[in-house]
């Protein structure tokens, strides 16, 4: 379908959507780039749904948005959601759900242990399948499996 279908279409075929954003620039008189307090900016955008209407057939699934959606759409800062840092620390609350919901008990440790990321490769277990083996075992956490 991608290649087929998507990357044949033309331009008219998948709109742009409009985003305004603040894209810092370079002052040449003050010589210092400048973070725009507000937007000064147009991004053109397109969204995985804007190929929807190509298909020739489609479904949509509604799923528990914590299994399976941990977007990163923006960089590292506090108190900023959709960033590399959440979306990892999502995965690794999945894995650590995977584990106690198989029957392992967790044991964290360390003064960081909130923040310890856990995971399990998707050759160990693609969604939570095959951890039986964990059933009444303490896992320390942060784990790799």
């Amino acid at each position: 379908f991608i290649r087929n279908t998507v990357l044949t279409a033309s331009a008219s075929d998948i709109p742009y959507h409009i985003a305004r954003k603040k894209i810092p620039y370079w002052d040449s008189e003050r010589n210092e780039t400048i973070t725009p307090d507000k937007p000064n900016g147009i991004k053109l955008e397109t969204f995985i749904f804007d190929v929807f209407p190509l298909s020739k057939s489609m479904a949509v699934w509604e799923v528990e948005r914590t299994d399976e959606f941990a977007p990163v759409k923006n960089a590292n800062a506090d108190g900023v959601a959709d960033t590399p840092d959440t979306a990892r620390k999502l995965m690794s609350n999945l894995a650590e759900k995977w584990l106690t919901d198989t029957g392992a008990k967790l044991h964290k440790t360390g003064e960081e242990a909130d923040k310890a990321s856990c995971e399990i490769a998707p050759a160990t277990s693609y969604a939570g399948e095959g951890l039986e083996k964990y059933n009444g075992k303490v896992v320390a956490s942060p784990f790799t499996l």
